[in-house]
């Protein structure tokens, strides 16, 4: 009998998409935004994603963009949307190479969220989420029924419902569906995420903290809308 095994499983990973080849900027913006939120993304593991670099990812310094994130306690595992060079220069940094999210072609926004769906069943909790627990609907919606206590974590590739008080972290489009959206009774995250791109509790509309809101994607934007 061997000794282990090998299963396919593809965890939810935070993606990194620097938007310049400065890394003079990107260190000082790095550092400004963790200082906000210390200890939040220690050991979380990152996808450095480079197509909004578009012909400037040329002059990007991997190896050096790799380290700073490393510096901050990150754990860059992969990247997507580089170039062969950036695929061959990917093993020597340890790094693994993800296909590129694409569009679902010809098809509108409500199909392509549906498309990028594995499951059209969600996953349903309706038990409170509570401090420490982490829940993550692959391939589907996830629907809560309960609170999502503060330092608990909802994750899912598709939609996220919260029938209750949102106060710990939301997850939403995970593996790059940007047409995901999350909705909740009661706005008070410590952080929101669509397909990557995230607020802190700091920067959330104060105008809608404690109101029924949804989140979603408006271009490279995350839009916060009263429900």
């Amino acid at each position: 009998m061997s000794s282990f095994e090998i299963k396919g499983k593809v965890a939810p990973c935070t993606l990194f998409r620097p938007l310049t080849t400065d890394l003079a900027a990107l260190t000082g913006d790095v550092e400004e935004r963790l200082a906000r939120t210390p200890g939040f993304f220690r050991n979380m593991a990152v996808i450095i994603d480079l197509s909004a670099l578009g012909e400037m990812r040329d002059r990007l310094d991997l190896a050096s963009l790799v380290r700073l994130l490393r510096a901050q306690d990150m754990v860059a595992v992969g990247i997507q949307g580089g170039n062969e060079y950036h695929e061959r220069l990917a093993p020597n940094l340890h790094l693994g190479v993800f296909p590129e999210s694409r569009p679902v072609q010809g098809k509108t926004p409500s199909e392509h969220s549906m498309a990028a769906s594995v499951d059209s069943s969600a996953m349903v909790v309706d038990k409170p989420v509570r401090s420490g627990q982490q829940i993550y609907a692959k391939g589907r919606d996830l629907v809560v029924l309960a609170p999502v206590g503060q330092g608990a974590e909802v994750i899912a590739d598709g939609n996220i419902h919260i029938y209750a008080p949102l106060r710990g972290r939301a997850l939403a489009g995970v593996m790059g569906n940007d047409c995901a959206r999350i909705f909740c009774k009661e706005l008070r995250a410590e952080l929101v995420s669509v397909a990557g791109l995230y607020r802190v509790s700091e920067d959330l509309p104060e105008s809608l903290l404690g109101a029924a809101a949804q989140v979603r994607l408006n271009g490279r934007q995350l839009l916060f809308e009263s429900l």
